[in-house]
């Protein structure tokens, strides 16, 4: 399961990191082989120390001859000194491997969160439409770094570990071949028992933890994005009832992962004292008559113990954790095949001309489904330059969808769209879509200047102040930034406050007018807004809007009366077309959508 699980993230996530992780194994290696030096020069070094004149394994007299400049004590020194020095530097190797390995994880789960960006912001908007905000957020806020930080550092270190344990023990096995013999067996019947106790309370817990992650998440999200409709329903104890309740879950999850994870150090402690005395026990039997040969044993066996404690430690932490940071490591291999990352191309697209609109815009037989819920059917008619043209219809009728057709978001199932004479596919709809100002009903204001807000997504060194200040003045909002001391720059939007609907919704049209597009769509910009603000915009729009193109969708009917065509929608099929009054004398349904609007009184 665990080679499985790697084998696809590495497939899905790879990006080319399969030379780097091989290094990383070879790095992880270097750390066992400073370690096992360092242990090695133990046993030689107090030979020498206690026996000058006798013959030490590794070195030799014939070693020692070589450096016969050198007396045996201070040939010892410098081996003592070698150690030093080699221990040092082992520190420092390991340092420097912390920071290229902690760089590298967070390098990766960058990459890997850039990767579901490029996805939410390029993919097709009809794939992106099936994926909540929320399982977005979760994607790259949590899960990303769970499966790299959870997961992958700790098959890191537990490869640096176990090159560790296994080289020292190594070691002592080639010294002391009995005594390792019993000693490596010992250690792991004790440490298979420990993970065996430890092991499915773990898993069984991290799996807990990722969902309770997930539901605690969705409930975050609806949370702070709900605030005022919370207050308004006096729901603020559901809501936080809900989110204590699943914190509470989370913090016990965590808190009995971190516990059961905890409990191992002690139990690989007492392992290691045990081990020493059964060792030392053995030695001192074989070597009982040989005390400088048992004084070096010792020591070396004491120094192996030393390096080999907390590599264990490490290696069982690993082992214990690795589960749970399996299961984030499977959800998020989960999220890849379920947006389809295999099959999805990131394609930047360059900045261009908008594409020219001069004479009018013609849909064919447009068809178009959310999977297998027909909603425009055959949906035909024509849009001339300058018009303002309202489509109008009940909820469900299908406005919006035209509306996001007609901007390029969604691609018609059957039929054409022209832009004179133009066919509309996917090599210029990006091009057209830069010729449409946008304006829909949920305001997106964001928590920054009016001059970042009306320059939407451009670099602050790009934006056209004096453009931002002329249009702020044409949809009436310049007597409201003159009220700010910081004019344009001023950040005003914190939540609900700063601005009034009515005047967020004229800065959204100061957006939308900003690139000076050809044509306007109004996708229920004004439902929210009572009469008289919505009359004044209308009349606002008239103005300023002289030259474009207008398309305005809305449930209510008052800002319509200036359109001079309207297209009436039922069921996804267009009705009819024409002037205000052609429809609302031949059509019985749509004479009562304007009764309802209360236009009639």
């Amino acid at each position: 399961m665990y080679i499985e699980s790697l084998k696809k993230f590495i497939k899905y996530f790879g990006y080319r990191r399969r030379v780097k992780l091989v290094l990383f194994f070879l790095m992880s290696l270097i750390a066992g082989a400073l370690e096992f030096l360092g242990v090695a020069l133990i046993y030689p070094f107090v030979m020498l120390i206690v026996s000058p004149d006798h013959s030490v394994p590794f070195i030799g007299k014939q070693g020692i001859s070589l450096l016969s400049s050198l007396s045996p004590v201070h040939f010892a020194l410098l081996l003592g000194f070698s150690a030093l020095v080699l221990f040092v530097v082992k520190n420092l190797y390991m340092i420097l491997f912390l920071f290229v390995q902690s760089k590298f994880i967070q390098k990766w789960t960058f990459d890997i969160n850039n990767r579901f960006m490029q996805f939410y912001l390029y993919a097709p908007y009809q794939k992106i439409l099936k994926i909540s905000n929320s399982e977005k957020l979760y994607v790259i806020t949590t899960l990303s770094n769970q499966a790299t930080s959870g997961f992958f550092i700790r098959v890191m270190n537990f490869v640096t570990n176990l090159s560790i344990v296994v080289l020292i023990l190594g070691l002592i096995l080639w010294k002391f071949p009995f005594a390792g013999i019993v000693s490596l067996l010992f250690i792991v019947v004790c440490v298979v028992c420990l993970n065996l106790f430890f092991k499915n309370k773990v898993k069984r817990l991290g799996k807990n933890i990722q969902q309770t992650y997930n539901v605690a998440n969705n409930i975050n999200y609806a949370t702070v994005n709900n605030i005022k409709d919370i207050k308004i329903f006096c729901c603020e104890q559901k809501f936080y009832n809900d989110y204590g309740a699943c914190g509470a879950k989370l913090a016990d999850e965590v808190t009995l992962q971190t516990f059961y994870g905890g409990i191992p150090p002690y139990f690989v402690e007492t392992l290691i004292v045990i081990t020493l005395l059964l060792l030392g026990a053995v030695i001192a039997i074989q070597n009982i008559s040989q005390s400088s040969v048992m004084v070096a044993s010792f020591a070396m066996i004491v120094a192996s113990i030393f390096r080999i404690a907390p590599a264990l430690n490490r290696i069982q932490s690993a082992l214990l954790n690795l589960p749970a940071g399996l299961n984030f490591v499977n959800a998020l291999i989960k999220a890849y095949e379920k947006f389809g990352l295999a099959d999805f191309e990131y394609s930047d697209y360059k900045k261009s001309n908008p594409l020219p609109f001069n004479d009018k815009i013609v849909f064919n037989d447009v068809c178009f489904s959310y999977d297998d819920k027909q909603v425009l059917q055959n949906v035909s008619f024509e849009i001339q330059k300058g018009d303002f043209v309202g489509i109008i219809g009940l909820s469900g009728a299908g406005k919006s969808t035209l509306a996001d057709i007609l901007t390029g978001l969604l691609v018609p199932d059957s039929g054409n769209i022209f832009v004179d004479d133009l066919k509309l596919d996917s090599s210029n709809r990006h091009a057209f879509r830069q010729n449409i100002g946008y304006v829909q009903q949920d305001l997106n204001v964001l928590e920054r200047s009016f001059r970042e807000n009306v320059a939407w997504g451009l670099p602050a060194d790009e934006i056209d102040d004096e453009r931002v200040s002329y249009l702020l003045n044409q949809v009436c909002l310049g007597e409201v930034i003159k009220s700010y001391a910081d004019g344009i720059y001023a950040v005003p939007f914190i939540g609900d406050t700063g601005l009034s609907r009515g005047q967020k919704q004229r800065l959204a049209i100061a957006r939308a007018l900003y690139r000076n597009p050809e044509i306007l769509i109004f996708d229920e910009a004004t439902s929210a807004l009572d009469v008289k603000v919505e009359s004044d915009i209308t009349d606002m729009l008239l103005s300023v809007c002289k030259d474009k193109t207008i398309i305005a969708i809305a449930h209510r009917l008052s800002t319509l009366r200036a359109c001079n065509k309207l297209i009436y929608l039922k069921d996804g099929r267009i009705v009819d077309a024409g002037s205000f009054e052609y429809l609302e004398g031949k059509y019985p349904e749509f004479a009562e959508l304007i009764r309802l609007s209360s236009l009639n009184k």
